[in-house]
């Protein structure tokens, strides 16, 4: 039985081929996205402060900007995100069965930290395969104060990121317990917030397996880890809610170090190798001051 509709998903998809992109509304579950929402809270203030995080500091003040490896914390409610049946099962609508995470990660803007996020692409590859970036929003981000914009269509175009951002741009602003999903070709860019307070967003990168082996873009043993991975993020969401719909991943990974492990010990070796990611390509070519993005 399929977790999610499939009108939605048809009509989803087809946007994410035509435009590069689109949003699921209220995509997160209420109680989860508290807990979310608290977890980030406690970052932002308690003694896990600034581990594994970015920091920018603007008249004297520490403003976190991003947090890698959410996944990975002493807390695992980011592992009962990753673990969401509807989550997994969308990215394998996308992706095929062999999907896995390459990189989980979260990105804060914050009322006075004067940072843009300049255009980028995520991943420049070959286009062997379908990969995109899944944005879980924590906070609302509004139209004209931080949310993101995106170039639809630049996924399809062969140009780079510098001449990708000359094209018309559209605006996608959320609500907190939406998703935005985009391909990770599609050219994209935020201004600083000027009104509220907070955007958290907490991203996983997914590819497929096939993807990785036919552009050699990461090892074998890697590709491994990340599948894993995603066997315990399921395995986990079923333990806390085994009342629910579940995900059965097609494509576990054989680790035999993990065998046995409580999920704390198995999230442990996973992230025992960092992931080096495929780069990104982001333009430096910055607008004048006080000049809109068009």
């Amino acid at each position: 039985m399929s977790i999610l509709k499939t009108d939605s998903v048809t009509k989803s998809l087809k946007l994410f081929e035509e435009q590069g992109f689109f949003r699921l509304e209220g995509f997160i579950p209420s109680p989860l996205l508290r807990k979310l929402q608290d977890y980030f809270d406690e970052l932002a203030t308690g003694c896990d402060k600034y581990h594994q995080m970015a920091v920018n500091r603007v008249n004297g003040v520490d403003y976190i900007t991003n947090i890698d490896n959410p996944c990975a914390r002493e807390n695992p409610v980011c592992l009962e995100l990753l673990g969401l049946p509807a989550m997994l099962e969308l990215a394998e609508s996308i992706c095929g069965p062999d999907f896995f995470p390459i990189q989980d990660f979260a990105v804060i803007k914050m009322l006075g930290d004067t940072l843009p996020v300049l255009w980028h692409l995520d991943m420049l590859h070959q286009r062997r395969g379908k990969c995109f970036t899944i944005g879980i929003y924590l906070d609302d981000a509004d139209s004209g104060d931080g949310c993101l914009k995106l170039v639809p269509g630049s996924h399809l175009k062969n140009e780079d990121i510098c001449t990708l951002k000359e094209y018309p741009c559209m605006e996608a602003p959320v609500k907190a317990g939406d998703v935005l999903v985009h391909d990770m070709m599609v050219a994209h860019a935020s201004d600083p917030m000027t009104k509220n307070e907070k955007r958290r967003v907490i991203y996983f990168e997914f590819l497929s397996a096939a993807h990785v082996a036919a552009e050699n873009l990461y090892t074998g043993e890697l590709v491994n880890r990340r599948c894993w991975l995603v066997e315990t993020a399921a395995a986990y969401y079923r333990q806390l809610h085994p009342e629910a719909e579940s995900y059965i991943f097609k494509r576990p990974a054989a680790i035999p170090e993990v065998q046995g492990l409580t999920v704390e010990q198995t999230i442990a070796v996973i992230y025992d190798s960092p992931v080096r990611a495929h780069p990104s390509s982001y333009c430096f070519d910055m607008h004048k001051p006080g000049e809109k993005f068009q």
